[in-house]
């Protein structure tokens, strides 16, 4: 989908963390937007802004926890900017911390948002997109869907899921008439979870370096423009680790298991406990 001047989008999580960037990439690149987050979200600031880029913005308060309401949501945005062309699935939920202290009830939660959102969302507009013979879903999954991550098991397998059903549509599909990307994102800065507390956490390890929220709204851009199936997008290569991790699982654990990346794990824990 080279040209995006006047295609339609929806997008979830629109008001925290990377949902701004994203939105206001794909507002620079022509889209009109459904912008969709929890009825309390704040929004007025980004919608002004996806507006003063010359594009339609509209805001679709909706729970993605609540599964049932996800066909009114589509509804909604269709009728708010018009069919849509792209689905952006970016609302997410980070919990992270030693697996033994999750409950049920926070596993729960982590997938509904992270994994069955996703999957229901994207069922929904398919048949839409198919019908009209273009469409695009970009899934914003993470580095630890591809690598294992200590400290982040929960999360790390919604991710896991995200970057897999994602895969495995594109190999249902092909590359026509819809598009289906992944976007790994290492650590982020000022945002999200890690950018939060990253002022307590002191120094990253070689390789955990940090990237700024905006390479993750032009990450997406890219993705629809040139139908990519992935893109990590880090600081350092990390492609070799994702190569590791489908080789030699049990040489990568190692790897994650050196103390200088163990160390700065335990700092992000207490950093989140604190």
């Amino acid at each position: 989908m080279r040209d995006l001047g006047g295609k339609n989008a929806l997008l979830t999580g629109a008001a925290g963390g990377l949902g701004g960037y994203i939105a206001r990439a794909l507002a620079g690149a022509g889209v009109n937007m459904a912008l969709s987050d929890l009825p309390s979200a704040a929004m007025d600031d980004l919608l002004a802004d996806v507006r003063a880029s010359g594009v339609r913005g509209e805001r679709i308060p909706a729970d993605v926890r609540d599964t049932a309401a996800l066909e009114d949501l589509v509804e909604r945005a269709g009728e708010a900017v018009g069919p849509l062309d792209i689905l952006v699935n970016n609302a997410g939920v980070e919990i992270g911390g030693s697996f033994d202290r999750r409950t049920r009830e926070g596993l729960e939660e982590i997938v509904s948002v992270n994994l069955l959102a996703v999957m229901e969302l994207t069922r929904l507009v398919l048949p839409g997109m198919v019908q009209r013979g273009r469409g695009h879903v970009v899934n914003i999954a993470s580095l630890a869907g591809r690598i294992p991550t200590p400290h982040l098991a929960a999360y790390s397998a919604t991710k896991h899921g995200v970057v897999g059903f994602t895969h495995a549509l594109r190999a249902e599909w092909g590359a026509e008439p819809v598009g289906f990307s992944a976007i790994c994102p290492g650590f982020v800065s000022r945002v999200g979870m890690y950018g939060r507390l990253e002022h307590r956490i002191g120094e990253t390890p070689f390789g955990f370096e940090t990237v700024p929220p905006e390479s993750i709204g032009t990450a997406v851009v890219r993705a629809v423009r040139d139908n990519r199936a992935e893109v990590i997008v880090t600081r350092r290569p990390a492609r070799p680790l994702v190569v590791l991790a489908a080789t030699a699982p049990r040489l990568l654990t190692r790897v994650v298991r050196r103390p200088a990346i163990v160390e700065f794990l335990e700092r992000v824990d207490r950093a989140r406990g604190a």
